[in-house]
């Protein structure tokens, strides 16, 4: 039964996402997304006691005024990640561009850390539209991401062929040859970027998020301090209107070695945390709050 059900998900996706084609850009990601997003707000009860619970954690200085209105914009947000996603199709270069691309600046960073010939890993999150960042960079250089699988196998596919099309590789954790690929994209001086801001079933390390201990993945700093690869943070900022604008930070230096590997990754992952929540505490409604972020407790 189960499988018949998945099957009628994909399904009505596969059919919304060519809907989303035959209508207007500005019509979808403008006024269709405040609508849905809107919506949201007010049906998915869960997603928005989750997120008020988080805010009012993080930032105990905001009225409950504030803390609405930050809920309220992410959901209009996430509306808007998705409807720009599902228009990737008809996304020429030219139109990507006008909404949202890399500066020179930002490739020279790029640049003088290939000439190292050791890739590079870029450190990222669920901040803005991620999936819009990683096809702005994939314009200009090699990229992988590294991915959970979604459950539904169909719709898995579906989501891979829409980062494929924007030339983003995918590389699924749960894949055996996962880590084979990831060595081989940095021999071949490629990018790997990789989501540490989720309490996950991988590999993790506790570490401080907005002043509370929270499961991260130790994958990023472990493969950069075992490889030498240099790192740096990758997010996008939605602004007004349709406009986006990519952050990218200089090099995330790993801090002084103490001698033992695992103290060292976790350090290093703490770091790297700091980064994310630095960004976080500006700009708090291009996060997605409604994630359990502190759901494993330390022991």
């Amino acid at each position: 039964m189960k499988k018949y059900i998945r099957k009628c998900y994909f399904y009505v996706a596969w059919l919304f996402s060519k809907l989303v084609l035959f209508l207007p850009y500005k019509f979808t990601v403008g006024f269709l997304s405040n609508v849905i997003g809107w919506l949201a707000y007010y049906v998915v009860a869960d997603a928005r006691k989750k997120a008020r619970k988080h805010l009012t954690m993080c930032f105990p200085q905001k009225t409950p005024q504030e803390i609405n209105k930050i809920i309220k914009t992410i959901f209009k947000y996430e509306a808007k990640n998705f409807f720009e996603m599902l228009n990737f199709p008809k996304m020429s270069n030219e139109f990507f561009d006008s909404i949202a691309k890399m500066e020179q600046e930002q490739k020279n960073i790029f640049n003088k850390l290939f000439e190292r010939k050791k890739g590079l890993l870029i450190l990222g999150g669920h901040i803005g539209n991620w999936e819009l960042i990683a096809a702005g960079i994939a314009k200009n250089y090699k990229l992988n991401v590294i991915a959970k699988k979604i459950y539904i196998d169909e719709l898995n596919d579906m989501l891979v062929k829409y980062r494929n099309m924007k030339n983003v590789k995918v590389i699924l954790r749960s894949e055996p040859s996962s880590a084979r690929k990831m060595l081989k994209a940095l021999r071949n001086n490629e990018i790997i970027a990789m989501l540490i801001d989720q309490d996950t079933s991988v590999q993790s390390v506790f570490v401080d998020f907005f002043g509370m201990p929270a499961s991260t993945p130790l994958g990023l700093a472990s493969l950069a301090l075992k490889t030498g690869t240099p790192v740096v943070m990758a997010s996008d900022k939605r602004l007004s209107g349709y406009k986006h604008q990519f952050v990218i930070s200089d090099e995330i230096v790993p801090p002084e070695s103490t001698g033992d590997f695992d103290t060292d990754v976790k350090n290093f992952t703490a770091k790297l945390t700091k980064c994310l929540e630095d960004f976080i505490r500006e700009n708090p409604e291009q996060w997605v709050w409604f994630h359990e972020r502190w759901k494993t407790k330390q022991k």
